[in-house]
């Protein structure tokens, strides 16, 4: 899988990732098993591209790099990741939270640096991230 592309559309989110990517042992692990610490909050992209589909379908049968949250609350959760480079230029991971009902085509990345502000991209603008080894 190394290599391959997903091809979507920036959009954003309801926020939730500004947080999550500033808790204690999310940013820990970030750092530990990614090698990235976290700017705050997430860059989602909807994959729409029709041969990206078949790719993150699969990508998400895989086990990834799994992040573990210690608590058991109703909003807790744990996540796998995937390192990916975002429009060829950032390295970062695809962070796919294991929840139920979470949107099918809807992709989230966290990165060391803004994407939106380091790319110079808004919502509707195509982002390619590609899976990194």
């Amino acid at each position: 899988m190394p290599g391959e592309t997903l091809v979507g559309r920036l959009a954003t989110g309801i926020g939730m990732g500004k947080t999550f990517t500033r808790l204690d042992w999310a940013r820990h692990q970030f750092v530990e098993k990614l090698g990235i610490d976290p700017y705050p909050g997430t860059v989602n992209v909807v994959v729409d591209d029709p041969e990206s589909m078949p790719v993150w379908v699969r990508l998400k049968r895989q086990a990834g790099i799994a992040v573990e949250n210690p608590g058991d609350g109703p909003h807790d959760c744990d996540a796998k990741c995937w390192p990916v480079r975002i429009a060829g230029a950032i390295d970062g991971a695809i962070v796919l939270p294991l929840v139920e009902d979470y949107p099918p085509a809807q992709v989230e990345v966290i990165a060391a640096v803004g994407v939106r502000e380091a790319l110079g991209i808004e919502d509707g603008d195509t982002v390619t991230l590609t899976l990194a080894g």
